[in-house]
């Protein structure tokens, strides 16, 4: 099986949904009237990239295209103090509402205000949750896919069982509901871009970003503008990380083995040990300017940021299984057991068939169901030898008498990779490329060195370019 994905964004493009954040409000005087013609400055802490905007007749200013993260905003006109309000958070797709109180003074004074950000979004009437980069960093993940993280918000529902939401498996974290609007009505973004897929049964989400390389996320629930509003359920809109100023970087790796867990009851039953299971997810992450020493800085203009992430496991739950066997006495042509269970299972010899009267055909019974030797295939008896004799008493018809603790075989790995560049203050750009692999080795029903099984894998490529 395979599956290709590419994915190409750019923010003019009327389809799209931004999901960068907005700051607006007014500029007033003490008595509350409005200050045209103030510069209003916001100024990205971590990256030092500039937005300048200029208050209207009204005293309105509006700075769009945020990313998220702390800003630093700057208003000043002459007859005025400068005044800077440091710490203000833009949250992904949100639209913070903030008015700046000047006083009269000289410009080159400077009044600084630390107050907290709006907690209440009164610009649009939008509702979710957004799941911050703390969340995300610091919440354990039992599966290591940050997607599952979508549950915090008020009003979504877990629509499946508590089995694996890793990265690779895209249905299982795809199905959930919110406010009452049922499985799999969901739509899916990454910057912006659409992140969906549907092999014709259900929108599945198209790729889980590492833990390592997301910013942070907003689950809107109800109530979307109209770049928005393509399902009954709720957007999950994801927003990769970018570089900063400053080099930040990590490592990691996440162990789970077999050693740390007990039997099941049908393995001490069927006298077997536990399948060994190793899952390991490792990786690491990291961002800085862009710089060539002795001919380019990058600093407050250029930067780049990587991830990559890997995950080899063995899933018990897919490998571990009960199934039917040949017993010892069946493989040597002796089926009496099942005739003494009941009449109707008499073996008829294919070789006696006649015809019979009304155009009807007639075979004789092998006596005792006891197949001659002579009459066993040679091909068939080696093909048995494939098989493994029963493990377990299984019912009285001889079904379910072979159980095997084993594991599906997954290898996983992704990269991720971003370049932000700002031309000028009105004028910046991204580009984001990614590609992932999952291979998943399965349905060996009798141990790994037996002929059955099947291999499916899976390859996503995407790519996005913004142009602000």
């Amino acid at each position: 099986m395979g599956q290709r994905l590419l994915l190409v964004f750019v923010s003019f493009c009327a389809f799209a949904q931004d999901p960068r954040g907005t700051i607006l409000g007014r500029v007033l005087d003490a008595s509350g009237s409005a200050i045209p013609k103030a510069s209003v400055k916001v100024v990205n802490e971590a990256t030092g990239l500039t937005n300048t905007s200029i208050s209207n007749e009204s005293g309105d200013y509006r700075a769009p295209y945020l990313n998220p993260g702390s800003y630093r905003v700057e208003a000043e006109i002459q007859g005025f103090t400068r005044l800077v309000r440091p710490g203000v958070q833009v949250r992904t797709t949100e639209i913070v509402t903030l008015d700046l109180e000047m006083k009269v003074g000289q410009v080159s004074d400077s009044v600084e205000v630390k107050a907290e950000t709006p907690l209440l979004n009164t610009a649009d009437v939008s509702l979710g949750q957004v799941i911050d980069q703390r969340r995300i960093e610091e919440l354990p993940l039992f599966a290591g896919n940050a997607m599952d993280l979508v549950h915090l918000a008020p009003g979504t529902v877990n629509g499946t069982n508590l089995r694996l939401r890793k990265a690779p498996f895209n249905a299982a974290p795809s199905q959930f509901g919110t406010n009452g609007t049922g499985n799999n009505n969901n739509d899916f973004t990454i910057d912006g871009v659409v992140n969906v897929y549907s092999d014709g049964t259900a929108p599945r989400v198209a790729f889980s970003p590492p833990q390592t390389a997301i910013a942070e996320f907003k689950v809107q629930t109800s109530a979307f503008d109209a770049s928005a509003g393509f399902s009954l359920g709720s957007n999950v809109n994801v927003t990769t990380k970018f570089g900063t100023n400053e080099l930040h970087g990590e490592l990691h790796h996440w162990l789970r083995h077999s050693k740390l867990d007990a039997p099941t009851i049908f393995q001490n039953r069927a006298g077997q040990k536990l399948a060994l299971y190793q899952d390991n997810r490792f990786g690491g992450s990291a961002g800085a300017p862009l710089s060539i020493p002795g001919l380019y800085s990058g600093k407050n203009r250029t930067f780049w940021f990587y991830a990559f992430e890997a995950n080899l496991f063995g899933d018990p739950n897919v490998g571990s299984q009960i199934t039917t066997v040949p017993t010892a006495e069946m493989r040597r042509g002796d089926l009496s057991p099942l005739l003494r269970l009941s009449a109707n299972n008499q073996v008829y010899d294919p070789r006696s068939t006649a015809a019979v009267a009304g155009g009807r055909f007639q075979r004789q019974p092998i006596p005792g169901n006891l197949i001659p030797t002579s009459r066993l295939d040679p091909v068939a008896q080696r093909l048995l030898q494939a098989w493994p004799l029963p493990n377990q008493t299984g019912t009285s018809d001889f079904r379910n008498n072979f159980f095997l603790s084993g594991k599906a075989l997954e290898t996983y790995w992704t990269n991720i990779g971003r370049i932000d560049h700002a031309f000028s203050e009105s004028h910046r750009i991204f580009v984001r490329m990614h590609r992932d692999y999952w291979q998943e080795d399965k349905n060996r029903l009798f141990g790994p060195d037996n002929i059955t099984g099947i291999i499916l894998n899976r390859i996503n490529r995407g790519a996005a370019f913004d142009d602000v």
